[in-house]
């Protein structure tokens, strides 16, 4: 496997990482912080606005800066920003290391979502290359509360974070190595930046994707609080939480293989109709988790939706860039948008939380799943096909 192949794969690995530390140390950052659930999701929620800051800035320098040095600082910063994560006493240090973080998963995002529909199955497949890419996130989605939940009783708070960081780092070896890899696209063109937002494939892509960032975010912060609510184990929640990554993971390698291998050229106009179909699981699967009484229809509905939803995010950026071309440009455009659901959903979940209503948040969670399913559907049924608006 060749640098350029490692660096995207690792891209996605890392934003994995980063995107599952929230959840994954939640309830012992309340704890040290002395902190209430709407406190704590102010910083995924201020995780979620500086990635929508960042995503627009990565996008429009990746370009003139290539892909290398993009994942070089995303590596870097990720690693540091743990790192200070790992040292802070204060609710203002945690908050900056989850403004800083966005820097990070903004860098190996855009790397590894838009360097490997290019150097994947020729680029001629780009939701199937979508999905296997996002497979390994999920592997670093898994990995991180797995390890995070097995560790920090042993090793302690601060070793187990530092551990994670050096996760982060490690790509940087073969990154410095990924010279010959493909353009990024054209330099920053402010006529052609406006276009994209005129453009309905881009604005209807954002749109499906502000559901499910929104979906995504809210339950890989918010999972824990909902077992603890069912008064699972608090040893577990964190094993519990790595197998609802390990679902997400095991769906989009399904699909990559569907795609590329069972489904070969007719790939392209099923996945125009997965990401629906996904969205309709989903969302029942949400209102189990609403009505749950038990802990076992609990565990079994949070693990359905997660296989739902784990094709969902590479499907649909693979369709967008089937109708306007791969760039990071149009990635940045359709991530930022996606990300105001991030930042937006997460406080509504916090403040159902905090004032011990956590299932009437995840009724919210059902309704973005509809939402999904329409605006999915009609992202690949048609209306983004029509011209761009003039």
């Amino acid at each position: 496997m060749n640098a350029a192949i490692l660096t995207a794969f690792s891209g996605v690995f890392a934003l994995g990482v980063i995107f599952a530390i929230f959840g994954s140390i939640k309830l012992k950052l309340q704890e040290q912080l002395k902190i209430d659930d709407a406190k704590a999701s102010r910083l995924i929620s201020s995780l979620m606005f500086s990635c929508l800051v960042f995503s627009l800035l990565i996008g429009v320098l990746t370009p003139t800066l290539g892909f290398r040095n993009v994942g070089l600082l995303g590596f870097g910063a990720g690693a540091l920003c743990v790192w200070l994560l790992a040292t802070t006493t204060n609710y203002t240090g945690a908050l900056v290391s989850f403004i800083a973080l966005g820097l990070a998963a903004m860098c190996v995002n855009t790397v590894g979502n838009t360097l490997g529909p290019q150097i994947l199955f020729g680029g001629k497949n780009p939701a199937a290359a979508s999905n296997l890419m996002n497979g390994f996130f999920g592997v670093g989605s898994f990995l991180t509360p797995l390890i995070i939940g097995n560790l920090i009783g042993k090793a302690g708070y601060k070793a187990t974070l530092f551990l994670i960081g050096l996760m982060l780092a490690i790509p940087i070896i073969w990154t410095m190595n990924a010279w010959n890899l493909p353009s990024a696209g054209n330099p920053f063109d402010m006529e052609r930046a406006i276009s994209l937002l005129k453009n309905p494939a881009v604005l209807m892509g954002g749109a499906a994707l502000f559901c499910y960032i929104s979906l995504e975010a809210t339950l890989g912060g918010f999972l824990t609080t909902y077992l603890a609510d069912h008064k699972v184990d608090p040893g577990k929640v964190n094993n519990w939480l790595s197998l609802f990554w390990i679902m997400i993971t095991v769906a989009r390698l399904f699909t990559a293989a569907l795609g590329a291998y069972v489904l070969k050229d007719a790939g392209p106009m099923f996945f125009k109709v997965y990401v629906p179909l996904l969205a309709l699981i989903a969302a029942v699967s949400l209102m189990v988790m609403v009505n749950a009484k038990g802990v076992g229809a609990a565990i079994i509905a949070m693990l359905v939706t997660g296989f739902a939803l784990g094709p969902c995010f590479p499907t649909l950026v693979g369709v967008t860039f089937s109708k306007t071309g791969p760039s990071a440009e149009v990635f940045g455009t359709i991530f930022a948008i996606g990300l105001m659901g991030g930042i937006f959903t997460p406080g509504l979940m916090g403040s159902y939380s905090a004032s011990g209503n956590i299932r009437k948040g995840m009724k919210v969670l059902a309704g973005m799943a509809v939402g999904l399913l329409v605006l999915s559907a009609v992202l690949g049924l048609g209306i983004a096909d029509l011209p761009v608006a003039k």
